[in-house]
C-alpha cells in the first residue's frame, strides 16, 4: 500500500497543470449545464462558430482533457522498451497498475461523480434514490472512454504515437460508417441476445485484460493482438452469425385476420422526393408505397419497424435487398402511410421497367397504453412523475421540453386540438382541421441510464398529427407534420406496454418499379 501512495503522490505533484485544466473544464460544463433549455442547439443553430458560442465545444473539450490526462499519468512510466528508468526500481507491476488507477479514480471519477449529484440537485430533483444510477451512468460512457484512454496509452510509446494512432482509428471508423451507409437495405439487422453477448465479452473482455497483460508482461505485440483478435472475434460474432434473415425469426409471420392493424396498398404514383439533392444524382433509388392502414384498436400504437421488398419475373432470378428500418406509427386514428425503400440505382436501371411480381414484408410491433391519465398544459414549468420537468417549448409550439433524471420515459402522448383552449385566432395554421395528434417515447427495458455525462436528460414530446383521407385533394395535399399546442390544453399521458412483434406479407402483382420511385 505505501508503494502505491508512493507512485500515486508522484503523479499528483508532476501531473498537477494537467488535473487543474480537466477541472476547470468540468467545472465549465457543470456551469453550462445548470441552464439546459437556455444553451440548447435549436437556439444558436448548427454554424461552427455557434458550437463554441453555445457552450456545445465544453463536452468534447473534457473528454479529450480526461484522455489526454490518462496518457501523461499512464505513459509517465511507458510500458514499451526496456530504458525505462522505472524498470530499475522496486516496482511490483500490480501495484504500479493499482496506482494508475487509483489517480484516475480519484481526479476523474470522484469529481465527475459530485458533479452529476449537483446537477441532479439543481434541477430539483431529490439525490438519494438515484445514487445508484448516478453510479451506473460511471461505467456507461465515461468508463468507456476512460477504458480506451487506458488501452491506448499502454500500447503506444508516447504521446505523439497516441495522437496518430487516435487518428487512424477514427479515419478507419469514418471509412466503415460511409461504406455501411452505401449499401441499402441492411438498417435492421438484428442480432441474437447470445451472439450479442458473446461479441460484448470479447471486445470489452479484450479491452480489459490487455492493459494488464501489458503492465504484466510488458509485450506490447503480444497485446495488441491480444486487442485485434477480441475485436475480430467480436465482429464474427456481431456480424456473420446474426444476419437480416433472422428478422423472421423476431417477427412470426400472421395473416390478416389475426394482425393488430389492416394495411393495403393504395394506387400510387411516382412521389416527389422530400430529400434535397444536393450531391447530383443518388447512389440508390427510393421506392415509395403508399399504404391505407386501419382497425387499430384505441389506446393502441403499431409500430412499423421495417420493410423488405423481394421480386421476381419469369425471365429474371430473384433478388432480395435485406431489411429497411422505417421508424413509422401508426395511431388508431391514422388512415395512411407511405412507405419508402431503397435500392441500389444499377439494379433499378435494370428493372425499372420490367413486370414484377413484388412480395412486401412489414415488420410491426404492437404497444397498449397503461395507466392514462390527463394533464393540463400551463404557462409556467410543470411537474409529472413520468415527464419530470416540463414547460411548453417557445420557439416550437409543437414540442413539450422536458427535464427527467438519468433516462428518457417511455410514454404515449395524445392531444386533441378540437377539444383545447386555443381560439381559431391563436393558430395561424388553423390546427383544429387536424383532431388528432400523438407524441411517443420508445420505453427502455434495461436498468442502465441514457448514455451522457449529464445525469440530467434533456428530451421533447413532439406532436405529430394523425393522417386522414378525405377526398382526392386531401390525398395530394400536403399535410402538416406538427401540431399546435396552448396553455390550457389537455394531454392524455400513458406508460406503453410491448405486447407483441409480428409481420405481414402484401402482394403486388405485376408492378413496375419506375411506378413506385420518388421523383427529384
Amino acid at each position: 500500500m505505501d508503494q502505491i501512495l508512493h507512485i500515486f503522490k508522484k503523479d499528483v505533484r508532476r501531473h498537477w497543470p494537467e488535473i487543474l485544466g480537466s477541472l476547470a473544464i468540468l467545472g465549465l460544463f457543470t456551469r453550462h449545464e445548470l441552464h439546459p433549455w437556455a444553451m440548447r442547439p435549436d437556439f444558436y443553430g448548427s454554424s461552427f462558430f455557434l458550437f463554441f458560442v453555445s457552450g456545445r465545444v465544453l463536452t468534447p473539450a473534457l473528454v479529450l482533457a480526461w484522455a489526454f490526462l490518462i496518457i501523461r499519468v499512464i505513459q509517465s512510466e511507458a510500458l514499451i522498451g526496456n530504458s525505462q528508468w522505472w524498470i530499475t526500481k522496486p516496482y511490483e507491476w500490480w501495484k504500479l497498475l493499482l496506482a494508475k488507477l487509483l489517480f484516475i479514480f480519484v481526479f476523474i471519477s470522484v469529481p465527475l461523480y459530485h458533479s452529476q449529484l449537483f446537477l441532479l440537485h439543481k434541477a430539483g430533483f431529490s439525490l438519494l434514490p438515484y445514487l445508484w444510477s448516478v453510479a451506473l451512468l460511471q461505467i456507461a460512457l465515461p468508463c468507456v472512454l476512460i477504458l480506451f484512454s487506458i488501452l491506448l496509452a499502454c500500447l503506444t510509446r508516447n504521446l505523439g504515437q497516441a495522437v496518430l494512432t487516435l487518428v487512424t482509428l477514427v479515419a478507419v471508423a469514418i471509412a466503415l460508417a460511409w461504406l455501411a451507409s452505401q449499401e441499402p437495405g441492411n438498417s435492421m439487422s438484428r442480432h441474437s441476445e447470445l451472439s450479442q453477448t458473446i461479441s460484448n465479452c470479447l471486445i470489452f473482455g479484450g479491452a480489459l485484460l490487455a492493459p494488464v497483460w501489458q503492465y504484466a508482461r510488458r509485450n506490447a505485440w503480444q497485446s495488441r493482438g491480444f486487442v485485434c483478435a477480441a475485436l475480430l472475434g467480436g465482429a464474427l460474432f456481431g456480424a456473420f452469425l446474426p444476419n437480416g434473415k433472422d428478422i423472421d425469426g423476431f417477427y412470426p409471420l400472421v395473416s390478416s385476420r389475426d394482425s393488430s392493424v389492416q394495411i393495403s396498398i393504395r394506387p400510387f404514383e411516382g412521389l416527389t422526393s422530400r430529400r434535397p439533392n444536393w450531391y447530383g444524382t443518388p447512389v440508390d433509388v427510393r421506392l415509395s408505397i403508399p399504404a391505407s392502414v386501419s382497425s387499430v384498436a384505441p389506446g393502441t400504437v403499431v409500430l412499423i419497424d421495417g420493410i423488405n421488398i423481394s421480386a421476381d419475373a419469369a425471365q429474371d432470378s430473384q433478388w432480395n435487398h435485406g431489411w429497411e428500418g422505417q421508424y413509422l406509427r401508426i395511431w388508431p386514428e391514422d388512415h395512411q402511410k407511405v412507405l419508402t425503400y431503397p435500392i441500389r440505382r444499377t439494379e433499378y436501371d435494370k428493372s425499372k421497367s420490367k413486370r414484377l411480381n413484388l412480395r412486401v414484408e412489414i415488420a410491426l410491433s404492437e404497444y397498449q397504453e397503461t395507466e392514462p391519465r390527463s394533464i393540463r398544459l400551463s404557462s409556467a414549468t410543470f411537474f409529472d412523475d413520468l415527464l419530470g420537468t416540463c414547460r411548453l417549448n417557445p420557439l416550437n409550439t409543437s414540442t413539450i421540453q422536458c427535464l427527467k433524471p438519468i433516462q428518457t420515459p417511455g410514454l404515449m402522448a395524445r392531444y386533441r386540438a378540437g377539444n383545447s383552449s386555443c381560439s381559431a385566432d391563436d393558430d395561424p395554421e388553423n390546427d383544429h382541421d387536424i383532431p388528432v395528434s400523438y407524441a411517443w417515447g420508445t420505453p427502455h427495458y434495461d436498468p442502465l441510464p441514457d448514455p451522457g455525462l449529464n445525469p440530467v436528460v434533456d428530451y421533447n414530446l413532439w406532436f405529430e398529427p394523425t393522417s386522414r383521407i378525405q377526398s382526392d385533394e386531401a390525398i395530394n395535399q400536403r399535410p402538416r407534420d406538427s401540431a399546435y399546442l396552448c396553455v390550457g390544453s389537455d394531454v392524455r399521458i400513458a406508460r406503453p406496454l410491448f405486447k407483441r412483434q409480428f409481420r405481414i406479407r402484401l402482394d403486388l402483382p405485376d408492378t413496375r418499379l419506375m411506378d413506385l420511385a420518388e421523383t427529384e
